[in-house]
């Protein structure tokens, strides 16, 4: 089986060293409280070939930004799962949520 692991870095220094290694991607973590999307895109700057997967803080307005940065994806917990929809077990609100934040992916790319 084909497992994608995806290692955890902070800095430039650790993003550089987990793509040295072999990663296929590198996840950037925590992103919102250590830079944001204007972090994603200084160091893209000088690293545009290591994909960046933002992790940390991500609420559905931050998307686009993290998108138009130069981001691969972000990943997302608790703002795509709040745990009232989960204990309410809200499947309609769960699924709305859900499609707000695939919708989010293309407005990255609408100017």
């Amino acid at each position: 089986q084909d497992i994608l692991v995806l290692p955890g870095a902070m800095t430039p220094t650790e993003i550089y060293k987990a793509w040295t290694l072999g990663a296929p991607a590198v996840k950037f973590f925590p992103a919102e409280s250590a830079g944001g999307a204007n972090f994603i895109s200084s160091v893209r700057a000088p690293l545009p070939q290591i994909p960046l997967v933002p992790t940390g803080g991500i609420q559905l307005a931050h998307v686009p930004g993290y998108l138009k940065a130069g981001a691969l994806a972000v990943g997302v917990g608790a703002p795509l799962i709040p745990k009232h929809l989960v204990e309410s077990r809200n499947e309609v609100e769960l699924k709305a949520l859900a499609k707000d934040f695939l919708a989010a992916r293309g407005a990255a790319f609408v100017s």
